[in-house]
Parts: C-alpha cells; structure tokens; sequence
C-alpha cells in the first residue's frame, strides 16, 4: 500500500530546511510550500527559525516496516558491538596494567600519572627489559602530579623526551676520542663495507681528507673487487691485509693520512673462535674506534646477542643500517634503551655517500612517533 507522508520543517533559511527534508525524507520528496513565518509564529519556535517549508514524500507502507525493522536490528547489533569492543579494550588496559604492576611500586600502583606513564611508554614500543629500565628511575606520585595537563600531545612529547635521554648518541671515530683509525665490525650482511665506504667517501669526496682503505675481508667472493671499485671511485689507496703484522705495515705507510677505514670480515656471533682471531688481527699499537655495525631489521634478541659477543674485541659505537628497510624500528629502539653504548649513524639505502647521517635524537623521535601513531590502529586490531 502506498501513501503520502506530509511533514512540516521549520530552519533559519532555505538551504537550512531543505537540507533537513533532504536528510529526512530523501531527494525522491516534493516541496509542497514554503513560506516565511510570521513574527507571532516565529516566536513560538526554536530561536531564529524564519522559514516553513512543507514537504510530502511517498512510501510504502509494508517495505516501510520491514525496513524499519531490519535497521532496529542492525542499531542493536551496533550497541551490543560498541559495547564487546569497549570491554575488550578494557581488559586489555587491565593486563597491560597488571604486567605494569610488577614493575611499579605498590603506592605508585594506583596512581593515575604513573599508569599514563607506562601505558604511553608501552605504546612506543618499549619491550619489558626497557619498560623495567625506565620504569624503576625515582618516580612518585608527586613528580607524576606536577605534568597533569589534561593534553594528550604534551604527554606523548614528555614521555618521549624520556626515552630519548636514555639513548646516548655520538661517539664518531676522530671526534674527540683521540682515534684517526676506524674499523667497522658486526654479523655477516648488515652492511659493513657499504657503511665504511659511505663514511670514507664523504671524509675523502666532501671534506677533502687525507683517506686510506684497509680490507681484512679475502674471504668473500669479489669482495676485494668491490673495495677496489670504490677506492678507484674516490681516488683514495686501498692495502690488503691478513694478518696483524700485514695490517699494522698498512697502517704504518699511511701514517700521514688523516682517515683510515679498516674492513672486517663478517663474522657469525656464535663463532667464538672466530672473533678471536679478528680481535688478535686488530690488536696493533695505534688506537682504533670500533664500530659495531647493526641491522635495524634484526630481532632484538639477536642484537643482544651480537653485542654480548661482539663485546669481546670490545667495540666503542654502534651503527644502525637498514632504517628504510626496517618496517617497525622498536628492536632498534629497545636495544638502545638497554644499550650502553651510544649510536654514531644511521644508514637507509644503497647510495654512497648519500645514505648515511650522524645518529640524532631527531630521527629516533620520528620514528617513534610513526610507530605511537599506529599504535591505536593495531591496539583496535589485537582486541577484535
């Protein structure tokens, strides 16, 4: 059965009632009349309502309440949906809080500030070990009453600046550490030799130093060739060197060099012996900064390690390769935070010498920004 629906709409102007009839009944409805209101009528409505339109729309009656009934349906599926969704991320918040109170202590527990704390922490990235660091520094309820702002945003920048201060950046051979020689050490394929010619290319290319290459590595294939390929590039000698006795001869006729950049062979952290003999091979009289080069796609467990076995030689800085390649940087980040050694670089991509910076706080900042603002959409993701 089909009839007309006649409804009366009252707005401050024409464009304003025609959007409600437009909104109500759909574009298929008809203006029957419009007209402006008396002064009397006017004040009888809702303040600044000047103009009546009328309009008429038809409908059936049967689809009408089918389809009425079906949207019913659909709203108490919403609600109940709503609700699911609000309780899960409730329990979430409530294990996140009782994985927190086993760091917190107990008269800190209950306190709003310190939980915001852990929770904005917790959206960073932070893994338990540097939850526990960052967590256990002299914290009250006091220190935590003087930044309630009431603003998300300041939060979020106060946390992070916290983080930030327990990562130590710096750390560059020659600068300061007394060090002209450099070596550059780590696993196998993160990028050392890559690092290396970046940082000699841009000392011997765009400073206009006084520059040599040393390659320890015979043992992979084309590999000399490769160091060849850049020493031709920049214009700069490169020596082969085996043994220690080899290396320090090399070292000793580029005395008057202002840089010199010492390739290693990759070296798994699991060979012992190994690392050894590289640490037997770098032990020469002139002092060297050891860079510990590191991938920011490997899996935090695997830095540790690598650094715990590294340490043996020991190394002074790390550097981090592979920023572009690394889709979530909290590893990195983690390790840093745990870290007690500072970062000197960073590198993203293949471009030598052009992908490659001096570590800043700067960077970390915006990637751990990147990774907060993702963390609502994954949070959302994990509890449905």
């Amino acid at each position: 059965m089909i009839e007309m629906r006649v409804k009366i709409f009252r707005a401050s102007n024409t464009t304003e009632a025609l959007r409600m009839v437009k909104e109500e009944m759909g574009p298929e409805a008809v203006i029957l009349r419009t007209r402006t209101l008396e002064r009397s009528e006017a004040d009888h409505g809702r303040p600044g309502d000047n103009i009546e339109v009328t309009a008429a729309v038809d409908y059936d009656l049967e689809a009408t309440s089918v389809s009425g009934s079906a949207f019913r349906r659909q709203e108490e599926l919403y609600r109940r949906w709503n609700v699911l969704e609000k309780e899960l991320c409730e329990i979430k918040d409530a294990l996140w809080m009782l994985e927190a109170g086993s760091l917190l202590k107990p008269e800190l527990y209950f306190n709003k500030e310190v939980k915001d704390r852990y929770s904005c922490l917790r959206g960073f990235g932070l893994n338990r070990s540097a939850l526990t660091r960052l967590m256990s520094r002299s914290t009250t309820a006091e220190n935590g009453a003087e930044c309630v702002t009431g603003d998300h945003d300041f939060s979020i920048r106060r946390y992070l600046l916290e983080v930030l201060d327990s990562i130590r950046i710096g750390g560059r051979g020659g600068k300061g550490d007394g060090a002209r020689i450099v070596s550059f050490l780590g696993p196998t394929g993160v990028g050392k030799t890559t690092s290396m010619a970046k940082l000699a290319a841009l000392a011997a290319v765009k400073r206009g130093k006084r520059v040599a290459m040393i390659t320890l590595d015979t043992f992979r294939i084309a590999a000399v060739a490769q160091m060849e390929t850049y020493a031709r590039i920049m214009s700069v000698p490169l020596e082969v060197a085996t043994t220690r006795e080899e290396l320090q001869a090399a070292v000793s006729r580029h005395s008057d060099c202002d840089a010199v950049f010492i390739d290693t062979i990759g070296r798994s952290p699991n060979n012992m012996e190994e690392l050894k003999e590289l640490k037997d091979i770098l032990s020469i009289p002139e002092k060297i900064h050891h860079y510990l080069v590191l991938s920011a796609t490997t899996q935090y467990e695997n830095l540790i390690h690598a650094e715990k076995r590294f340490n043996l030689l020991p190394f002074d800085s790390y550097i981090f390769t592979k920023l572009d390649e690394a889709e979530d940087p909290t590893a990195m980040i983690n390790f840093l935070v745990m870290g007690e050694k500072p970062v000197s670089f960073f590198t993203m991509g293949q471009q030598v010498p052009e992908d490659i910076e001096p570590a800043s706080k700067r960077r970390l900042a915006a990637m751990m920004l990147n990774r907060n603002r993702t963390a609502e959409a994954e949070y959302r993701r994990e509890v449905v």
